[in-house]
């Protein structure tokens, strides 16, 4: 079996004071586009880059033991905002704008809209998107699958990540 892990630059757009900016991914197996995990988006978000980091080390074992299925690829990306995270801000470095409100972003925008846009171009043919995300406050939170209302959800292939639906939630 060929081991097919490739780490590359997604997006990058040239720094003016600093090195350029980068968003890596890395793609496990080959074939249909079948899950993009996209972790931190936010300068502050370090578990989801350690989680997406845990991940890969995971999925770099399966590979090579010949355990992703044959003809489907997955796409982890750790970090989406390598900048704040160096500076330890929460949003962009330079206006303060968070880069997870621009999607699906926009190429001719403003830079947190082509960054988010640049990431869209690479992740918008997947069939399942994963997001780690993050909640606006802080606090003890339980962990959660959260689906949006698309048309194509479904809720038994949410459960399969363990945790089951609060009583409360409809989807």
């Amino acid at each position: 079996m060929q081991y097919t892990l490739k780490k590359e630059i997604l997006y990058e757009i040239q720094g003016l004071y600093r090195d350029n900016f980068r968003v890596t991914g890395y793609r496990f197996g080959s074939g249909e586009q079948s899950v993009c995990i996209m972790g931190s988006l936010r300068g502050n978000e370090f578990q989801q880059i350690y989680v997406c980091s845990q991940l890969i080390r995971k999925l770099k074992k399966l590979e090579e033991q010949g355990k992703i299925a044959e003809g489907k690829e997955i796409l982890v990306i750790p970090c989406g905002n390598p900048y704040s995270v160096n500076a330890k801000k929460r949003f962009w470095t330079i206006d303060n704008t968070d880069i997870n409100r621009m999607f699906p972003g926009y190429s001719l925008g403003e830079t947190t809209q082509r960054i988010a846009g640049g990431i869209f171009e690479q992740i918008k043919d997947y069939k399942y998107g994963i997001q780690f995300a993050s909640f606006y406050m802080p606090g003890n939170f339980v962990p959660q699958v959260r689906m949006m209302k698309t048309g194509a959800e479904n809720i038994e292939l949410a459960k399969q990540f363990g945790m089951g639906l609060a009583q409360s939630e409809t989807v």
